[in-house]
C-alpha cells in the first residue's frame, strides 16, 4: 500500500519529469530535464559526466516507454509511470543509477560524497525550498556525520520510491 507521502513524491516526479504540462511523459520531457540537470551543473557538453547522465536518462526513457507504455502511444501516463516506478527491478537496475549519476553532478569538490553545502546549492538548482532541502539532507544522513554517501543515498532514493 502506498502511503500518502509516496503518492506525493510520485505527484511531483511526474510533474517535474512532465516538462510540457501536458499530463504525459514523452522523451523529449526526459531529454530536457537531463540536458537542464547537466547545464545546471556545470558539466560540458561531451564531458563524462554528461555523457554518463544522457546516456543514463536516455536508458530511464528507453525503460519507461518499452515496459510500461501500455498503449502504444510513445508516451508515458501517470499511471504507467507509478506501475514502473514500483517495479524493484526498475528502481535498482535503472532508477537508482540515474539518480545518482545526477548527484554526482552536486559534488563539485570531487570527493564522493556530498557535503550540505553542495547539497543545497543542487537543491537551489532544481527549486527545492531550502528548509525541504535541509529536512530531506539530514534524512538522509543516517550516520550523521554530515555528508552523503553513494550508500546513504541510494538507500534514501530506495525508501523514496518504496514507501
Amino acid at each position: 500500500m502506498v502511503t500518502q507521502a509516496g503518492r506525493d513524491h510520485f505527484r511531483r516526479l511526474f510533474r517535474q519529469l512532465d516538462t510540457d504540462g501536458d499530463g504525459t511523459i514523452a522523451q523529449v520531457d526526459l531529454d530536457q530535464l537531463v540536458q537542464g540537470m547537466v547545464m545546471r551543473s556545470g558539466a560540458a557538453p561531451g564531458s563524462e559526466h554528461w555523457r554518463r547522465v544522457t546516456d543514463l536518462g536516455n536508458r530511464l526513457w528507453d525503460e519507461l516507454r518499452d515496459h510500461t507504455d501500455a498503449d502504444k502511444d510513445g508516451t508515458v501516463s501517470a499511471r504507467e509511470f507509478v506501475t514502473a516506478y514500483r517495479r524493484p527491478e526498475f528502481l535498482e537496475r535503472t532508477v537508482i543509477p540515474f539518480e545518482l549519476a545526477v548527484l554526482e553532478l552536486a559534488d563539485t569538490d570531487g570527493d564522493g560524497r556530498l557535503s550540505v553545502g553542495e547539497w543545497m546549492r543542487w537543491q537551489e538548482a532544481k527549486g527545492t525550498p531550502a528548509a525541504e532541502a535541509l529536512s530531506e539532507f539530514g534524512e538522509t544522513d543516517t550516520d550523521g556525520d554530515g555528508y552523503l554517501s553513494r550508500d546513504e543515498c541510494a538507500q534514501h532514493i530506495r525508501t523514496q520510491y518504496t514507501s
